[in-house]
C-alpha cells in the first residue's frame, strides 16, 4: 500500500521552496558563483526531502530548456544572466500554468523592453511624453504604433503619470497584464503584477481609470485601488493613501501588518533569501521601513519586536524568535 502511494503520487512542495530552488540554479548558472555560494547551496539542498526534490525538478527543468529548438525561449536562456534569471523565475511562479505565463512573456517582444534590477527603482520617459517609475525587479514592453500606446507589465510594479498623446489622431494610452488592461483619464496610478502576485492591482492617485478583464469592465477613481484576476475586475476600494504610494520614496509602510507579510515584502527588494520563522510570522508591527536598505530595516524589527536577524550568509538572512537559553 504504501509502495503505490509512493510511486502515484509525490508529495506537494511548499511553492516558496520551489522559489528558491530556482533563484539557487539560477544563480549558478549566472557563471560568477565561488566555493561559499556551492556550499550555501549543497546546505540547501539537504536541509530537508522537500528541498531536494524541489531542486530535482529545477535541474530537469533546465535541461528541458535546453533541450528546445531555436526560438524565443532558447535565445533568452542564451542572452545575459538577468534575461535567463528572469525566465526561470517565472517558470517556478506557483499556481500558473507554464505555458500561459511563458507566452505571456514573450508576446510582443519586438516591443521596446525597460528593465529595473532588483533592489533598483528607474524612472523613464517615453516618446509620448508619460512618465513611469519601475519599482524593483520590473519589465515592461512597450509598443507605440499607429493605433494604440501599450505598456506591457510582464512582471513587477510601475507608477504611471499619464500624457497627452502628440499625434494629430490621439491614441489611447493602456497598461496590459496578464490579467487584464487598465486604460488611464488623465491620471496618475500604479499597477503591480509581481512575481508570485496571484492578480494584478491597481491604485489609482490622481483621475481615474477603466480595469477591462475577462470580458468585465470597473472604473477605478482617485483614492481607490482594484484587484483584477482570473475572475476578472473585483470592487473599487478605497486605498491606503501614503501607505500605497510609499514605495516611490522608497519605503514600505506596515499598519498593523503580519511580519511575515512585510519580511516578503521586503524581500523583493535585495538578491538573495529574506525569511521569516514561522513561530514569529503573526507578529503585528506597524511602522515606516527603508525598502532599499534591508539592514536599516531589519535592525528596526529587532530593536521593536522579539526576534533576532541570523544572516547565515550575505544571500541568505533569516527573522527568528529571540532565544533565551544556550
Amino acid at each position: 500500500m504504501s509502495s503505490a502511494v509512493t510511486a502515484g503520487a509525490e508529495p506537494p512542495i511548499d511553492p516558496i521552496i520551489l522559489r528558491e530552488a530556482a533563484e539557487w540554479l539560477t544563480r549558478l548558472h549566472e557563471g560568477d558563483a565561488g566555493p561559499r555560494d556551492w556550499e550555501a547551496i549543497e546546505c540547501w539542498r539537504t536541509t530537508s526531502p522537500a528541498h531536494g526534490r524541489a531542486w530535482q525538478r529545477a535541474e530537469a527543468l533546465l535541461g528541458d530548456l535546453r533541450a528546445l529548438p531555436g526560438g524565443p525561449l532558447r535565445a533568452t536562456l542564451e542572452r545575459s544572466a538577468a534575461r535567463r534569471r528572469h525566465l526561470l523565475r517565472m517558470l517556478w511562479l506557483p499556481l500558473l500554468p507554464a505555458a500561459g505565463w511563458l507566452g505571456w512573456q514573450q508576446l510582443r517582444i519586438d516591443g521596446e523592453r525597460f528593465r529595473s534590477a532588483t533592489g533598483e527603482q528607474r524612472p523613464v520617459t517615453l516618446a509620448d511624453g508619460t512618465r513611469l517609475l519601475l519599482n524593483t525587479d520590473t519589465e515592461i514592453a512597450v509598443d507605440f504604433h499607429t493605433g494604440a500606446r501599450t505598456i506591457r507589465l510582464l512582471g513587477g510594479e510601475i507608477l504611471v503619470t499619464s500624457a497627452p498623446d502628440p499625434s494629430p489622431v490621439p491614441r489611447p494610452l493602456r497598461v496590459v497584464t496578464q490579467d487584464g488592461s487598465v486604460r488611464p483619464i488623465g491620471t496618475r496610478f500604479s499597477v503591480r503584477r509581481a512575481h508570485g502576485d496571484g492578480a494584478s492591482r491597481v491604485v489609482v492617485f490622481e483621475g481615474a481609470v477603466e480595469v477591462t478583464g475577462q470580458g468585465q469592465r470597473a472604473r477605478v477613481d482617485a483614492g481607490q485601488r482594484l484587484e483584477f484576476g482570473a475572475s476578472g475586475p473585483g470592487r473599487a476600494q478605497a486605498h491606503a493613501g501614503v501607505g500605497d504610494e510609499a514605495w516611490t520614496q522608497g519605503m514600505v509602510v506596515a499598519r498593523r501588518m503580519r511580519l511575515s507579510d512585510l519580511i516578503a515584502e521586503l524581500d523583493r527588494y535585495h538578491p538573495g533569501f529574506l525569511r521569516c520563522h514561522p513561530d514569529v510570522a503573526d507578529l503585528r508591527i506597524s511602522g515606516t521601513f527603508p525598502a532599499l536598505a534591508r539592514e536599516r530595516s531589519l535592525q528596526l524589527l529587532a530593536e521593536t519586536l522579539p526576534v533576532q536577524v541570523r544572516q547565515r550568509s550575505s544571500y541568505w538572512v533569516t527573522v527568528e524568535p529571540i532565544q533565551t537559553g544556550a
